[in-house]
């Protein structure tokens, strides 16, 4: 089947030496039940003879087997145009590898004062209409200040409620009720770069080791 035909399959490019391996069907398919482990992080992922940062929110471990197999996605299915926006991928530390967290002291101006604080959650009745027009829709991996961390998030909403006031947007950072309506302030909320070939500084090797000890204990 063709691009130019409904429903076909999206597009996907032809892999080069290095990309991260696509898991096997026969391994998916394995009777039995996985082991799934959720755990969102932001990482990068060599597609296409190039890095690309995604979110990965899945560990799983197919029945019977010894690896790892993780779900990484790198773009929306609404936009990707036709090519594939997420995987499965046989785990391996140097082709899907964590970006590193947001570093440096907190902001000395207002309201952080050399200390840092999670971004000021807006109540839902503040925030306005639960359903995005298509301006207000967006897909951005992001970096989230709260509970006390950086938490791996995507931003799917950004708006203004209402005239003069700060702009919100709403993050997901993982299962069920680790969402939120929050205040859109740079310091504390971080969009990775849109451009599709921008590529991750190398991780520290605290963070390396964080994967490793994932694909082992997740």
């Amino acid at each position: 089947m063709t691009s130019d035909v409904p429903f076909s399959r999206p597009t996907r490019p032809a892999p080069v030496p290095g990309d991260a391996e696509r898991a096997p069907r026969e391994l998916m398919t394995l009777p039995g039940a996985h082991r799934d482990v959720r755990r969102w992080r932001l990482v990068e992922i060599r597609l296409g003879g190039r890095w690309r940062a995604g979110l990965l929110t899945v560990w799983r471990r197919p029945p019977g087997s010894t690896v790892w197999v993780v779900h990484v996605r790198w773009a929306d299915d609404a936009t990707s145009h036709g090519t594939d926006a997420w995987g499965w991928f046989l785990f391996d530390q140097d082709r899907i590898r964590p970006l590193p967290e947001p570093d440096g002291p907190a902001p000395a101006h207002e309201p952080y004062y050399g200390t840092w604080h999670d971004a000021v959650a807006v109540p839902r009745e503040l925030a306005g209409p639960s359903t995005a027009t298509l301006e207000e829709s967006c897909w951005r991996l992001a970096w989230l200040r709260t509970g006390d961390g950086w938490r791996s998030a995507l931003v799917t909403v950004r708006r203004r409620p209402g005239p003069g006031l700060p702009w919100i947007v709403h993050a997901r950072w993982g299962e069920d009720k680790d969402a939120a309506w929050v205040i859109a302030d740079a310091a504390v909320v971080r969009p990775l770069p849109q451009s599709e070939d921008a590529a991750a500084t190398q991780p520290s090797p605290a963070a390396v080791s964080a994967v490793r000890g994932e694909a082992t204990h997740p």
